[in-house]
């Protein structure tokens, strides 16, 4: 299967207290990466991480600071590993 290059990556900023990034994964979905403040009363944090596909939105809660630097494949591990809601 092709993966894209973690080079292709695009890290933009929408907002200065949003980052976004758009990344592959290994079966070619698209995901959009954002991170956005929570300040809804059944938040599990201040801020999330939101990743969004065409098929699914899942919200990742426990996440590194430093998250927009992983590689693709680091970032797309994170979704795997960790509780999400």
């Amino acid at each position: 299967m092709y993966q894209m290059p973690d080079s292709r990556d695009r890290l933009t900023s929408e907002a200065s207290d949003t980052r976004t990034r758009a990344l592959v994964d290994a079966r070619g979905n698209e995901w959009l990466v954002r991170e956005v403040n929570t300040p809804q009363p059944w938040a599990h944090a201040k801020r999330c991480l939101i990743f969004s596909s065409s098929a699914v939105v899942r919200r990742l809660w426990i996440y590194p600071e430093g998250w927009a630097r992983l590689s693709s494949a680091e970032l797309l591990a994170l979704l795997e590993d960790q509780p999400s809601s």
